[in-house]
């Protein structure tokens, strides 16, 4: 009789704590998770953003500048025109973020290839061109430098963005932007490599500083 009554409170406590464990699992599941404030968030973000807007913003102007001195170098006035005024539009901090980031990359991303195919040609020899050539060079290696930055920048950014919903919907620039950095940045480093070679083979001054300077980029 003492060993059917303890295997019936054995019994009871079993079904007793199976249940409240059933219970407060169910409740976990539908109480929302909190989330720390110093946890990836709009802090985060904001910081994160800043880092890559920072970047992104001081290497393009360099390198617009740069491009703005070689289309004078190559004579292509009015390129260098639509550059000059993409340069302003850019520094403007009164026009939207969003459709500066867009007007620098657009901008830099055409200049690089029409400098390019000028480039390959037979061009800026002249003893005002070489004074065009010269300016662009500074800009351009510091261009350059900052552009080979971007990359994991704009990974993180690109990611944070895509964690939350409310900064997608609000930075639809930098989505279309950001997934196009890595090509961005090899056609700017392939340019950039071609305006120090060209100046080199033209007797440019600055040459063999700015070639010390990218290394073995």
């Amino acid at each position: 009789m003492k060993k059917k009554s303890n295997k019936l409170i054995i019994l009871f406590l079993v079904t007793f704590f199976s249940f409240n464990f059933n219970v407060v699992n169910s409740l976990e599941l539908k109480l929302p998770k909190k989330t720390s404030e110093s946890s990836s968030g709009a802090g985060d973000l904001k910081d994160v953003k800043l880092k890559f807007t920072k970047i992104f913003f001081e290497s393009s102007l360099e390198y617009m500048e740069a491009q703005f001195h070689l289309f004078n170098a190559l004579e292509m006035n009015d390129e260098a025109s639509k550059t000059r005024k993409s340069i302003d539009f850019v520094k403007n901090d009164k026009n939207k973020e969003g459709k500066r980031l867009t007007n620098a990359f657009n901008s830099v991303s055409e200049n690089s290839s029409a400098i390019e195919g000028a480039l390959t040609k037979e061009a800026a020899t002249s003893t005002v061109a070489k004074v065009h050539y010269a300016k662009s060079l500074p800009h351009a290696i510091k261009g350059i430098l900052g552009t080979i930055q971007l990359p994991p920048e704009a990974k993180n950014l690109l990611d944070a963005i895509k964690a939350d919903k409310m900064a997608a919907l609000k930075m639809g620039s930098f989505l279309k932007v950001l997934p196009k950095i890595p090509q961005y940045v090899k056609s700017a480093t392939t340019v950039g490599k071609l305006i120090v070679t060209g100046a080199k083979s033209r007797d440019v001054e600055g040459a063999d500083d700015a070639t010390s300077q990218l290394g073995d980029l």
